[in-house]
């Protein structure tokens, strides 16, 4: 992805350029306030003046993070086909680093994600965060799916859909087929050094979408 905080428009997008470079850098185990304070371009003090500690900040970090997300996909700024999405999502949930700047994460970014949700196990926050972040990407992907079955020709007048409309697909049920499949890629991807299976992962799902997007009903 491409970096955020580049330009920080307040104290607050400051601190929090400086927790994201420091979480890509250490990690959430290695993370400390301390740590933080070192990226902070200004007195490491207005780090402990904002945020009572390392969670607080991280958690605040994560939402303003998937706010920029959530703006930038419904203002419909993209520029790649609704097809296109679809695989460069499933490539960054399973081989982030050949994706290219600005359509998916950096590995660094993406291990981290996978460290602060598994603290979601036990802790409300974290949970809470991650409720909404995946409510946030349903909703993209739904949306894509939807988009991308409408353009498939194979799907214009298809007598099968015609015939069998009961065996439709939902935009719903292929999002999250796909959202799923993402998170568990992305777990595979942070927590072992084999690579091997990605390859075939990504082939999998796209025989996955082309044999599902012709049967998905748009307008469901």
């Amino acid at each position: 992805m491409k970096r955020p905080f580049v330009e920080p428009t307040d104290t607050r997008e400051a601190i929090l350029g400086a927790a994201f470079r420091a979480l890509c850098e250490h990690g959430y185990a290695d993370l400390t306030i301390k740590r933080i304070g070192e990226e902070f371009d200004k007195s490491p003090s207005l780090v402990y003046h904002h945020y009572d500690g390392k969670d607080e900040l991280l958690i605040d970090l994560l939402g303003f993070l998937l706010d920029g997300f959530e703006e930038s996909v419904s203002e419909d700024a993209f520029d790649l086909a609704p097809r296109e999405r679809l695989d460069t999502y499933v490539a960054a949930t399973t081989h982030p680093g050949p994706i290219p700047e600005g359509h998916g994460p950096d590995g660094q970014f993406m291990t981290a994600i996978v460290e602060l949700r598994a603290q979601a196990a036990t802790d409300d926050a974290y949970r809470d965060h991650f409720d909404r972040s995946d409510r946030v990407f349903s909703s993209f992907l739904e949306r894509t799916v939807r988009e991308a079955a409408g353009d498939d020709p194979s799907a214009e007048g298809s007598d099968a859909q015609a015939d069998a409309p009961d065996d439709a697909v939902s935009p719903a049920e292929v999002a999250s087929t796909l959202q799923t499949l993402a998170t568990g890629g992305m777990l595979r991807w942070a927590t072992t050094t084999d690579r091997e299976w990605a390859d075939d992962t990504r082939r999998g799902i796209r025989r996955y979408l082309e044999s599902v997007l012709p049967a998905v009903d748009p307008d469901a």
